[in-house]
């Protein structure tokens, strides 16, 4: 399934660039993330607990940068992770790109191509697409507080 998502960042395009290339960091905006650890460094361990439709979900697993492009504002990841209990498992493609605004904000573009299996891959589209849409303005939102606060 194929998402594209975009949002203003209140900040210009290199304060935006840092956070977002700060996995660990990053990843506190991302609803459900309970712990991320560097195993190197482009290669992260990562849980995440959420609910999709009627499904609890303890997903670990790992997210690794495979490319960036400062110069550019461009970055891809992998993100694959399971749930055991429940035997489902998503693998995610992920390009990111910054594309500097007026008013120093920073649009942020995230485009996902991911491939649910298992118990994973019986829920309908619908289900996980309301989920994944109401996730992206979440982070959104956590990510503009992040951004905004005294420690960024």
């Amino acid at each position: 399934m194929k998402l594209e998502n975009r949002c203003l960042v209140p900040a210009d395009r290199d304060t935006t660039w840092a956070l977002v290339m700060d996995i660990p960091r990053v990843a506190t905006c991302v609803p459900g993330i309970e712990d991320v650890t560097a195993e190197d460094e482009d290669r992260f361990q990562a849980v995440m607990k959420v609910r999709i439709g009627p499904i609890s979900l303890n997903l670990a697993g790992t997210i690794q940068v495979l490319e960036q492009d400062e110069a550019k504002g461009e970055a891809s990841f992998l993100v694959e992770a399971s749930d055991r209990r429940v035997g489902g498992a998503v693998r995610t493609n992920i390009t990111m790109q910054l594309a500097p605004q007026a008013d120093n904000q920073t649009e942020l573009i995230i485009v996902s191509d991911t491939n649910f299996m298992g118990r994973l891959g019986e829920l309908g589209q619908p289900i996980i697409r309301r989920k994944a849409n109401t996730t992206m303005q979440d982070f959104a939102r956590n990510l503009a507080q992040q951004v905004s606060s005294p420690s960024a």
